[in-house]
């Protein structure tokens, strides 16, 4: 008689396919396979389709679990301790950490906004994304914030998000062929300029 494998068994290996499945995607799309097929995650994975569509509720509910571990795995690049340094550092830091999200995740981040208007799990995810990175931007530039009105916060906040957004640095990319220095140092710039007259430095804050 054929042994059934154990239940823990089945579920330590439903765990590694879905595992798999996931680093596949990233791989695919790191490789500018966007979006990546059924077939191709399946083979890249070592898995059967089938299997895909057993450990997931179809290719939305697989991108939409990639782009969430996509924000776990890069946690790091949300955590602002440097509020309180000079401008400069933190315009450079800023800038730093956004553009090593967007390397890795642009993707990702692609395939949501693609992918968003006809499902609502995506909606959602791409929704708590910009709400960290809005968060962050608000954070680390709290020092000008604060000597603003609300609707003048509101609007920096925006405009320094957009202007370091998933959307621009895939124009800069696509559209302009910058390379990541090339929009690292455009951005270092344009914020330094953006923030030097929204909010002048005084003598004691140079």
């Amino acid at each position: 008689m054929e042994l059934q494998e154990p239940i823990d068994g089945r579920h330590a290996r439903r765990q590694r396919n879905r595992e798999a499945v996931i680093e596949a995607v990233f791989a695919l799309v790191s490789e500018g396979k966007v979006p990546p097929s059924a077939d191709d995650v399946a083979a890249r994975a070592g898995v059967s389709v089938s299997s895909i569509f057993r450990n997931f509720d179809g290719l939305h509910d697989l991108q939409r679990q990639a782009l969430e571990r996509s924000q776990a795995n890069f946690a790091r690049l949300f955590v602002v301790a440097d509020a309180d340094e000079q401008r400069s550092v933190r315009v450079r830091s800023h800038v730093r950490t956004r553009i090593e999200l967007l390397e890795a995740a642009s993707g990702l981040l692609r395939i949501g906004r693609s992918r968003a208007l006809d499902h609502e799990p995506l909606v959602e995810g791409l929704a708590r994304l910009r709400g960290r990175l809005a968060d962050q931007t608000r954070q680390r530039f709290a020092a000008e914030i604060d000597q603003l009105g609300p609707a003048e916060a509101a609007n920096l906040v925006a405009l320094i998000d957009a202007t370091t957004s998933p959307e621009a640095f895939d124009l800069m990319c696509a559209a302009h062929s910058r390379t990541s220095r090339q929009i690292s140092k455009t951005w270092i710039a344009a914020l330094d300029a953006l923030l030097a007259w929204w909010v002048p430095e005084t003598e004691e804050q140079t």
